[in-house]
């Protein structure tokens, strides 16, 4: 999109030998972090996102969720990978300015490799109740009631496949998952799990809101919470230690730390 501007608030864990399973520290971007029990390789993630919903001008979006990305060799053409989570993206996605439940793919990082929700074939929906592009309804209220939507993304130690569960305010269910073939950069290599939030905007327009618009110090920001890694046998640890962060820029958007398996994030914005 031309002239638009990107701002990511994001906790990032870099795992290594996520496939092979050979016993060597999770990495965790600069420095290594031994889990509780010794050296352990993660095969995804689990979280419980509050959502939002926001009145975007066209041009702007405001998004939270999980990334599970492969660099390649640093060069976006090469990169591969998923995301899920909550999006509000009006009007150049939805074509209206309501809050969705969102997945995309892209192998190889070319656009014609890659997509979203179910506009092209790629995810493969197993439940007949939830759909990838989803409205999520009802949304948080800042004076109110909060909703929240639970997402487990893991990928199946027999097939390969990235599977995906999801549930809104309550139990999750599998709603459909990725096919091993879809993205073979993710086969047999590194792969940095990302959570947090990220907006966009298409200059003139503002940056927009992130996560309830409200800073953490504020009381009223949004949350991570019951961050937990899976193993390769599908076991959920509770994440109870400080990861590394990338905020661009923190002006804009501050986080929190992680504690108990919790963080606070997000902001209403500001010039660029």
């Amino acid at each position: 999109m031309e002239n638009c501007l990107q701002h990511i608030v994001l906790y990032v864990l870099l795992l290594a030998n996520v496939i092979t399973g050979k016993s060597s520290p999770t990495e965790i971007t600069s420095h290594v972090w031994t889990p509780r029990g010794g050296a352990e390789n993660y095969y995804g993630i689990e979280a419980t996102i509050d959502v939002y919903g926001f009145n975007l001008q066209p041009g702007q979006l405001s998004a939270a969720g999980i990334w599970i990305l492969n660099k390649g060799d640093g060069k976006p053409s090469s990169a591969s990978g998923f995301q899920v989570g909550w999006s509000v993206n009006f009007p150049r996605f939805y074509k209206d300015s309501h809050t969705h439940f969102y997945t995309s793919w892209t192998s190889g990082g070319s656009p014609a490799k890659g997509c979203s929700d179910m506009i092209c074939p790629g995810f493969q929906k197993t439940s007949s109740s939830i759909a990838p592009g989803s409205i999520i309804n009802p949304v948080s209220d800042i004076r109110g009631r909060k909703s929240y939507i639970t997402i487990r993304v893991f990928k199946d130690k027999s097939s390969g496949d990235w599977h995906v569960h999801y549930g809104l305010n309550g139990g999750i269910k599998p709603v459909g998952y990725f096919p091993k073939s879809l993205i073979p950069g993710l086969i047999d290599r590194k792969v940095e799990i990302s959570f947090g939030g990220y907006v966009s905007h298409q200059k003139p327009q503002p940056s927009p809101p992130m996560g309830s618009g409200y800073a953490p110090a504020s009381g009223n920001a949004a949350s991570f919470k019951n961050i937990k890694l899976i193993d390769a046998n599908g076991n959920a640890h509770l994440v109870n230690t400080n990861l590394p962060f990338r905020v661009d820029p923190k002006r804009c958007y501050p986080i929190s730390y992680i504690d108990s398996a919790r963080f606070f994030y997000g902001g209403s914005g500001c010039a660029d």
